[in-house]
């Protein structure tokens, strides 16, 4: 299975370098002979399905293969326009590329996945150096969660100025309710994502966080009814959103550990994310700060309160009990 799969790339990279190595159309039955791989096709019926195969997943990379045709309408071959695939000009540091690819990372489980990975790939190859290998290593592993999938729909509804829909859980409410509401802008703060926009039903601005959103975000056709006030401060109005942790605790880290708890911290000075210190996390629940703090492990310790600190190490010598270790 490993051969077959380096074969597939050596392939897919060596049809790239023949599209792009000739300044006109390379006919099919000239990348059939050129390029290899393909003239060990069973058949000329074979080598049409892999390269039909091979067009689709280059261009679901981001390379833009183009189909000439000739004046009768016929097609005469393909090539890659370099105009459109190169990236000039840019140039970044080690530690430069180390962020973009944590930036990347987030979008490791969501749909932008793939989008993510061919942008880096692009941003690599337009460095001087052939092999770019960042020394900086994050000692935090950023994931996206699965209810930030809101992110992309409600991109879109900012972008093109349209109304949404969605399910909406406020605070500690048991239930969740239907919000149609004109975004305005899509905000990040405090490791949580934010939509600031005009509530139709509350006919005033309001700002949801996206973690409370249940299912999918609906965008729909019509435009905007309210736009964004001139001057309007979103940075303000999300700070002014009404917390979401009325339970708190105060919990030692340590270096390069606990990184969902340094996410919901709510100090007021933030913790370098490579050091130990305490934190002041917050969670709708007491319970939800027992398992996040169950979570971290060795890497956390519950300082306050006290009743929280001795659920937690009765919870992890249950833990012990049934797992066994230290």
């Amino acid at each position: 299975m490993a051969s077959t799969r380096i074969d597939r790339t050596e392939r897919l990279l060596n049809l790239v370098f023949c599209l792009m190595a000739s300044r006109h159309a390379v006919r099919r039955a000239d990348i059939q002979a050129s390029v290899p791989g393909y003239l060990d096709a069973p058949s000329d019926a074979a080598f049409e399905r892999m390269f039909e195969r091979d067009k689709d997943e280059l261009r679901g990379m981001g390379i833009p293969i183009d189909t000439v045709n000739d004046v009768n309408g016929e097609v005469e071959g393909y090539r890659i326009s370099l105009a459109e695939y190169e990236l000039t000009g840019l140039s970044f540091t080690t530690e430069e590329l180390a962020v973009l690819t944590l930036a990347a990372s987030v979008w490791d489980e969501a749909i932008m996945a793939p989008a993510a990975t061919t942008a880096l790939r692009k941003l690599e190859a337009a460095q001087e150096s052939a092999v770019i290998t960042p020394t900086f290593s994050p000692g935090v592993n950023v994931r996206w969660s699965e209810t930030d999938a809101a992110i992309l729909p409600l991109f879109t509804a900012v972008r093109e100025q349209r109304v949404v829909s969605f399910d909406y859980r406020s605070g500690n409410a048991p239930v969740s309710k239907k919000r149609r509401v004109d975004p305005w802008a899509v905000v990040a703060e405090d490791g949580h994502w934010y939509v600031v926009g005009h509530d139709h039903d509350r006919a005033d601005t309001r700002v949801f966080r996206l973690s409370r959103i249940a299912g999918t975000v609906q965008v729909f056709a019509d435009p905007q009814l309210v736009s964004m006030p001139p001057g309007c401060n979103l940075r303000a109005l999300v700070g002014a959103h009404e917390p979401d942790s009325p339970f708190e605790a105060k919990i030692f880290v340590r270096a390069g550990q606990g990184a969902e708890l340094r996410r919901l911290n709510q100090a007021s000075t933030k913790l370098d994310p490579f050091a130990a210190g305490e934190l002041c996390v917050g969670a709708r629940t007491s319970e939800q700060l027992q398992s996040l703090a169950c979570a971290a492990g060795t890497g956390a310790l519950v300082l306050e309160p006290e009743n929280l600190r001795e659920d937690v190490r009765a919870a992890l010598r249950r833990i012990q009990r049934v797992h066994g270790g230290a």
